[in-house]
């Protein structure tokens, strides 16, 4: 028969003290003296004893966790938000359980209940396809912060970059390097996605190339992009330049250049959003808009902490300035056109 697990009351008897002194020494009450603490903690570690996170939430009404919810964990944008999260989350005493809701409607609802079920005390969301309702009946159990532009909901506190001027950046620097005939790689089923269609849209009519507005819808995937840039390539001989609404995408679309022949930026130039690390290494060198990931999340588990202290305070937005970060994979328009012409 296997060793059972040591208990409060072993603690207790190994420490010299009451079950409640070691349940405050547990709940971290400042009703014990340092020398109990002392002993309670020593006797913690001589058998082994592990607190029952359950039984503990169960006390107390907090589970000391906050719920990151992702709508891809291959996405590395959204792991460096996390990377952002965790120690703000461990500075203030909380473990951070992050859930994926794999690009679909019903997984991503399925993961916010479960994160519900589980009593976390905050939750972080990538809402991609949550809708208001959805928010709204998670904001009443629990503190939540949304990455992405969503449905304006009472006490839903989001963290957002302007998309649509970053979508901008990318026109006005392909368009100052002589390109008109500029496509973009798109999900037009994701929040993130319109808001970069419509600011290249505008930017494109802005620089007067309202004609050439090209839209592919692809998910923001890397066989997505790839996909979108097959299409794209193969019905449009006179493009010649690719964005691509992110860097996950636009490694795709680097793909697909490839696979057609094209050299990149000789004969097609492609920009990515985001920013990720992958983005800056050599072999790569993708022009992309840069987002402060790791200050997304800072400033998101922020938010959830503050709301835990103040329930009741109205929804904050908070906007990031987006700026683009020109690398190898950009230049000027020049051989496939003229090879079109």
């Amino acid at each position: 028969m296997p060793p059972r697990n040591p208990t409060i009351k072993d603690v207790a008897a190994r420490a010299g003290v009451s079950k409640s002194s070691v349940s405050r020494v547990l709940q971290g009450s400042p009703l014990v003296s340092a020398a109990s603490r002392e002993a309670v903690l020593r006797a913690m570690n001589e058998l082994g004893y592990r607190p029952n996170a359950a039984a503990r939430t169960l006390v107390s009404s907090r589970s000391n966790t906050i719920g990151v919810l992702l709508t891809d964990l291959r996405n590395p944008f959204l792991i460096e938000i996390v990377e952002g999260i965790e120690p703000v989350a461990e500075q203030h005493g909380y473990t951070v359980l992050v859930v994926s809701g794999k690009r679909q409607s019903r997984a991503e609802a399925s993961a916010l209940h479960k994160l519900l079920e589980l009593r976390v005390d905050g939750i972080v969301c990538d809402t991609t396809r949550l809708d208001r309702q959805a928010l709204l009946d998670a904001a009443r159990a629990t503190p939540i912060a949304t990455l992405t532009r969503t449905p304006e909901v009472p006490r839903v506190d989001s963290v957002v970059t302007d998309d649509r001027a970053g979508a901008a950046l990318v026109v006005e620097h392909l368009a100052g390097l002589g390109h008109r005939h500029i496509a973009l790689v798109a999900d037009t089923q994701e929040r993130a996605g319109l808001d970069r269609i419509r600011g290249y849209e505008d930017a494109m009519r802005a620089h007067g190339l309202g004609d050439e507005v090209r839209i592919v819808p692809a998910d923001f995937t890397q066989a997505g992009g790839r996909a979108g840039g097959e299409r794209l390539f193969a019905e449009n001989r006179d493009v010649t330049a690719v964005f691509a609404a992110n860097d996950f995408s636009a490694l795709g679309v680097l793909e697909a250049a490839a696979a057609a022949g094209l050299d990149v930026p000789g004969d097609v130039s492609v920009v990515g959003y985001d920013d990720i690390s992958l983005a800056a290494q050599a072999r790569v060198s993708l022009t992309t808009v840069h987002q402060p990931a790791q200050r997304i999340g800072e400033a998101a588990i922020d938010a959830v902490l503050a709301r835990i202290e103040q329930p009741e305070r109205s929804a904050r937005r908070i906007v990031m300035e987006p700026r683009l970060v020109e690398r190898g994979t950009t230049g000027p328009a020049a051989a496939r056109a003229a090879r079109a012409a």
